[in-house]
């Protein structure tokens, strides 16, 4: 008797947990590879998160785009496949869909603000104030940002369908719009990379929903991203109209995410982040060879080539660069430019030198005569200048 008791209410209580409504800051839906780094990174990032799909999130398959740069979340994935198979990941190596499943569950098992819903039918979705009411079969959900990532963008169209005014079409991205960039993906335009810009995971026409397809293929890296701009959403109790670029690329950056791509950087490379900091900047671009976007880190700089990026953030530049023309920058030029806007003295030299071979990690030797290269500047704007700091819209104008 007791025994039937005990499992009646067992099975009244699991009833009661199945039917009741959630409530969550960011819904996820899909059970793609997009979709499981999306809710991840949402989670990791601080904000209640769930994850929803028809399926039962057991079979997952890894696209060669998902595979193809070694950055952001597709780094920790590879940590643990290392440790579960026992030896190195290979990149031509096959992953069955059942194991990338149980990778994935490696993760979601241990993130406490992200819960996993299989089998969920979504019946309708509608606005509810700035967020989203979503019916199931059996439950309700309300979320303050939904995270499209399945595979024929459904919920997307759902959305749209049920949209009293249509949604207009995208505008046109600007000149600027790589200095918003939150991932890289494999792409066939100019270069075998191409950046996904931050108002392309946006929806034009409707808040607080985020969709990680962007400017190509869907992967783990824009998942990612879209991951950490819904979370920003729901941390700061604020709405895609009011997205703050630089904190959400610092935040995946923190991610080892990859936000810029230059074919001649390793992903190894010491100063990478400097190199993504300014490259996000647009201090210094690439320069396109042959199809592939390089950095050529080992060439000079122009104080030309300066001129006009500088005077973007810093107005009063204009002034040091009408004494200051120089065809190979010289140390010693490059540090007059940075005490110069930074207000420094000659105290700078000599902090710089101490620092040159152990903080910096430069191998060349210090030598104020010596011209100076890509790499040397990038890491000296990014240290003592801090370029990257300064806010820029949606578009990448830079905000004064």
């Amino acid at each position: 008797m007791t025994k039937n008791i005990l499992a009646l209410l067992c099975l009244l209580s699991g009833f009661s947990l199945y039917s009741q409504d959630l409530k969550t800051g960011v819904l996820v839906v899909g059970s793609t590879p997009s979709a499981m780094s999306a809710a991840i990174q949402s989670a990791k990032s601080g904000v209640k998160t769930l994850l929803i799909d028809v399926s039962k999130f057991d079979n997952i398959t890894l696209s060669p785009a998902d595979r193809a740069i070694k950055a952001g979340f597709y780094l920790e994935f590879a940590k643990r496949v290392d440790s579960l198979q026992k030896s190195p990941l290979k990149d031509q190596q096959t992953l069955s869909p059942g194991f990338t499943a149980t990778v994935f569950k490696t993760f979601t098992d241990t993130l406490k603000n992200l819960t996993i819903l299989p089998n969920a039918l979504i019946k309708k979705i509608e606005r509810s104030g700035k967020g989203w009411e979503i019916d199931l079969v059996k439950r309700e959900i309300k979320a303050d940002v939904i995270v499209d990532a399945t595979a024929d963008q459904s919920v997307t169209k759902i959305i749209l369908s049920k949209n009293s005014n249509p949604s207009p079409s995208a505008e046109k991205l600007s000149d600027k719009s790589y200095r918003t960039s939150v991932a890289v993906t494999t792409g066939k335009v100019s270069s075998d990379f191409l950046n996904i810009p931050l108002s392309t995971l946006l929806v034009p026409g409707v808040e607080n929903l985020v969709r990680p397809s962007g400017v190509g293929q869907m992967s783990l890296i824009t998942g990612q991203a879209a991951g950490a701009t819904a979370a920003y959403c729901t941390f700061f109790k604020t709405t895609t109209k009011n997205l703050n670029v630089r904190l959400i690329q610092t935040e995946l950056l923190s991610y080892n995410s990859q936000l810029i791509r230059f074919n001649d950087i390793l992903d190894t490379d010491s100063s990478m982040l400097a190199i993504q900091h300014i490259g996000l900047t647009g201090i210094l671009r690439a320069k396109e060879e042959n199809g592939k976007f390089n950095f050529m880190p080992d060439s000079p700089v122009s104080t030309d080539e300066l001129k006009q990026p500088l005077r973007e953030y810093y107005s009063r530049s204009q002034i040091w660069f009408l004494d200051n023309k120089e065809e190979k920058l010289t140390l010693a030029t490059a540090l007059s430019l940075i005490k110069f806007l930074a207000s420094r003295g000659e105290e700078l030299n000599r902090e710089v030198q101490k620092s040159w071979k152990d903080t910096l990690r430069l191998k060349s030797n210090f030598d104020l005569k010596r011209v100076i290269t890509r790499k040397e500047l990038v890491i000296l704007l990014d240290t003592y200048l801090k370029p990257y700091t300064v806010a820029v819209d949606m578009e990448g104008n830079v905000k004064r």
